[in-house]
């Protein structure tokens, strides 16, 4: 088999809201960031994601900052 690798950037936005009276869609929280995936034919799809918040995470005052996640698998 024959190994992969992609490179992607992303910019995501959202948030959640318990009611629809506290729902605004201008309260959308931001981050972007860059990460790898790898397709490995025994293993599938593994991969790593560096991201940035750029805005408070609900209840917090200081910007969420910098995150790493694992991914194995395809989702969707």
């Amino acid at each position: 088999g024959q190994t992969n690798i992609y490179v992607l950037g992303f910019l995501e936005g959202g948030n959640g809201f318990t009611s629809w009276k506290e729902f605004s869609p201008f309260k959308i929280k931001r981050s972007a960031g860059i990460g790898v995936r790898l397709f490995l034919p025994v293993v599938g799809m593994v991969g790593v994601d560096w991201g940035w918040g750029f805005d408070p995470a609900a209840g917090q005052t200081k910007r969420s900052g910098s995150h790493i996640h694992f991914t194995m698998g395809m989702q969707f």
